[in-house]
């Protein structure tokens, strides 16, 4: 690469994307800018996939010594490009960091503008679109440019950028000035450097996967070699999570591509402006033995501007404002940054770092214990190892250094893979605490590592450390944030206030995202914690603090789970995980509160509405335990849950289960709310249920026409409930070949569902399919497949909701 091509300016489009077409004619023009290394041209086409493209933009933006403002109606118009990349261009214009030249497009009125005082092309300010020879415009436009890139030459931006820091050095001081001009000029003629190899750990042979990792820092690093501009990249993610041993690995597995590998150890400001000055000397930085610290960070600042081939690694950067202090915008190097925070401040792309995979964390395990050697592949291992491995890799939540540390243990101790599972079941507190005897690269446990971004948390918000303490308690995967809006009455006053508050719920999600504590989920409306978070917090907490959040978190969900109704099943759905956990920490702290019941009887009730009856069984027995130790063995809840379970007995075949607790229903029903109830008439008709199941006909006739009957007198004739009776009626008559009596029952109740809830509710459906069969049974054929393509028709419709519903020919069981 050429002198001249090393210093390429970088420049900068700022346009409106209707105006797309003249800017690439405009970039054709500039291509000899390009080619003789004058100018390395960005826009917005540039952002690679997966890329968050404010923050690119911005970046660029902040960086680029030359912007054009390509001027156009569009332009005017895009709140944008006029607003927001216009105001920053021109404020870097006024500081003397960027040259702003405008470029105008099409005719528009832009006299007054804040840009009008610029030169603008082409020559006299005509619109590219009013040039009979557009070509001529363009040749004009890029004879301006060049003319701007010589005046731009000598003094270049980089210079302007040491000033800040050495003003901070020496304020009024002519000598330290000339001093440092005297440095630049050295540092330009400074022959090229032997090696250099600054990483303070040796490689970690035990290094596994994360192949995916490597080489998306690698491609991204190389991808544009010839461009001015390398952005930073940073990998994000929790404590322990592995970001410096990927950082490690990368510096040793690509340091022949570098001349210059230094590694910063960037956790406090102190420590990172001191490892940094010292680099003046690593580096043989000209004059550094008579100026103080200052001077240092600013000549290592333009060594790092006007060299190749270096790799720079910030570990565990905390505070990434930082980097815009000491790190140049513009480099020809390559800076990697490892950090907790997942705010980047338009510093560097993120590249997150997550959980291990089961068998890559259960190779990590296997290599840690000894069991494998550093380089052996996973099939090396016995069947039984590597289940065992896979297990305690899941426990730990593939966290590699909870998985490292398990390993540790069990080598150092003589445990075995098999016991500790159980051993960390026991004491997982004072497992996660222990970390080994020699751990040079990361001597700190899981414990502490996590332990102390609680602490920095609780510092900085006492609202987002009770935000973290609720998630403890929670379903650790997509979390909702309208679950914890719906149910903050529920979560004590200081965070209900912060939750109901869309401002302080956010500033208290950002405090916790510094940390990598909770990550955003991409819908953008869910959040998710790591198990080992959760863990720790409740470890650490006493007793009665677990008791009182596990008590918040079930009468929050509990108030936030909604009815079970067909219209709320996407809901329930999503909620269900966290009741499910709620019925853990029932169990648990052996709960016996309503709302505990409650919650549990909803869930149960929508498990059984998709079929999976074991799971609502336990829920539903759950509920009614709870509620026959608060309310007393007579209650109608009690006959509410009852009544459920007995449900689900009947569709599991359990039928001998079932009739006691249907009897006990209807009589605690009759006896506390009459006999002529819409509840008593529900165990009414599952009693009947139970008998016609069992083909006794005659037992079940007079419970279905006395359900129907008090439903008519007490709901109503058209009530959907009424359609139920109906249904079941005529599904008794029909099973005695009572065809005559039951068609008009069905014709009713079909018509009663259809008006109340549309023809395309699933019970709508099930009506249509007994009455299917009926059509059959009496060689009604053509009807009957006529009805059958319909009936089909709509089926597809609703599994479009991707819910798998149970084809059920009677309503209630």
């Amino acid at each position: 690469m050429t002198a001249e091509a090393d210093r390429a300016l970088e420049l900068f489009y700022s346009y409106a994307h209707k105006d797309e077409r003249l800017r690439d004619e405009l970039n054709k023009h500039l291509y000899n800018l390009k080619r003789q290394g004058l100018i390395a041209d960005w826009y917005d086409r540039d952002i690679s996939a997966g890329t968050e493209w404010e923050q690119e933009i911005d970046s660029h933006l902040n960086t680029a010594q030359v912007i054009l403002l390509l001027i156009s109606p569009d332009f005017m118009a895009s709140d944008y490009c006029y607003s927001i990349e216009m105001k920053r261009a021109l404020e870097r214009h006024e500081l003397g960091e960027a040259r702003v030249i405008p470029i105008i497009l099409k005719v528009v009125d832009w006299k007054d503008t804040p840009f009008s005082k610029l030169q603008a092309l082409p020559k006299n300010a005509k619109a590219i679109t009013s040039w009979k020879d557009r070509n001529a415009a363009f040749f004009e436009i890029a004879k301006g440019i060049r003319e701007a890139l010589k005046e731009l030459r000598p003094t270049s931006s980089r210079n302007s950028r040491l000033s800040p820091i050495h003003v901070q050095a020496s304020p009024a001081s002519p000598d330290a000035s000339k001093s440092l001009e005297a440095m630049i000029e050295e540092i330009q003629q400074q022959a090229e450097l032997a090696p250099v190899w600054n990483v303070p750990y040796p490689r970690n042979l035990r290094f596994t996967d994360r192949e995916e990792i490597l080489q998306q820092l690698h491609e991204s690093f190389t991808r544009d070699t010839a461009s001015s501009f390398k952005q930073p990249l940073a990998l994000v993610g929790l404590g322990g999570m592995g970001k410096t041993q990927i950082a490690l690995e990368y510096a040793y597995r690509y340091r022949e591509e570098y001349q210059v590998v230094l590694w910063v150890k960037a956790d406090s400001p102190e420590v990172l402006t001191s490892e940094l000055a010292s680099f003046a000397t690593l580096l043989k930085v000209p004059g550094k033995q008579k100026q103080d610290q200052q001077y240092a960070l600013a000549a290592f600042k333009y060594w790092l501007e006007v060299h190749a081939n270096w790799l720079l690694i910030l570990d565990n950067i905390e505070d990434l404002k930082l980097a815009h202090e000491y790190l140049p915008a513009t480099t020809r190097g390559h800076i990697l940054l490892t950090t907790n925070s997942q705010v980047m401040y338009g510093v560097a792309r993120r590249l997150d770092i997550d959980r291990m995979e089961p068998e890559d964390g259960a190779l990590l395990l296997l290599r840690r214990v000894g069991l494998l050697d550093a380089d052996a592949l996973l099939e090396r291992a016995s069947e039984q190892e590597r289940i065992q491995a896979t297990e305690i890799t899941t426990m730990l939540g593939g966290h590699p250094l909870a998985i490292d540390q398990a390993g540790a243990y069990i080598e150092e101790n003589g445990a075995n893979l098999h016991r500790y599972p159980e051993l960390y079941a026991k004491r997982r507190a004072h497992l996660l605490k222990t970390r080994g005897s020699i751990m040079a690269d990361h001597p700190e446990s899981v414990t502490t590592t996590l332990s102390l971004s609680f602490e920095k948390v609780e510092q900085a918000s006492k609202a987002a450390l009770e935000l973290l303490y609720c998630l403890a308690f929670l379903h650790p995967d997509a979390i909702p944030d309208e679950l914890l809006e719906q149910g903050a009455s529920q979560l004590g006053a200081q965070l209900q206030t912060v939750v109901t508050d869309a401002l302080e719920f956010e500033k208290a999600i950002g405090e916790l995202r510094k940390y990598s504590l909770v990550r955003r989920n991409p819908d953008g409306a869910t959040l998710t914690i790591h198990r080992l978070v959760q863990d720790v917090l409740k470890d650490d907490m006493d007793e009665p603090m677990q008791h009182q959040w596990a008590e918040r978190v079930v009468r929050a969900v509990n108030q936030a789970f909604p009815t079970v109704e067909f219209a709320h099943w996407d809901i329930c759905q999503q909620y269900l995980p966290q009741a499910q956990n709620c019925s853990l920490l029932v169990e648990t702290w052996h709960f016996a509160f309503p709302e505990a019941a409650q919650l549990l009887y909803k869930a149960g009730r929508y498990l059984d509405e998709h079929g999976q009856y074991p799971e609502a069984t336990a829920l539903i027995r759950q509920s009614l335990t709870i509620r026959e130790q608060t309310l007393g063995t007579e209650h109608p809840e009690v006959a509410e849950s009852l009544n459920a379970l007995t449900e689900l007995y009947f569709k599991q075949g359990m039928y001998a289960e079932a009739e006691p607790l249907l009897n006990r229903a209807l009589v605690i029903r009759e006896k506390m709310l009459g006999p002529n109830h819409s509840d008593t008439a529900r165990s009414l008709i599952n009693l009947a249920l139970l008998y016609r199941d069992q083909g006794r006909y005659t037992e079940a006739e007079p419970l279905n026409k006395r359900a129907l009957a008090i439903r008519e007198q007490v709901q109503g004739p058209n009530h959907p409930d009424t359609a139920t009776s109906l249904n079941n009626l005529a599904l008794l008559y029909q099973d005695q070949g009572r065809y005559t009596e039951a068609e008009p029952l069905y014709k009713r109740a079909l018509a009663i569902r259809e008006q109340t809830f549309g023809s395309e509710h699933p019970t709508v459906v099930n009506i249509l399919s007994n009455y299917v069969r009926l059509l059959r049974a009496t060689n009604r054929k053509g009807r009957a497949a006529e009805m059958e393509a319909h009936l089909n028709i709509l089926r597809r419709k609703i599994s479009k909701r991707k819910r798998r519903f149970v084809s059920s020919e009677q309503d209630n069981f």
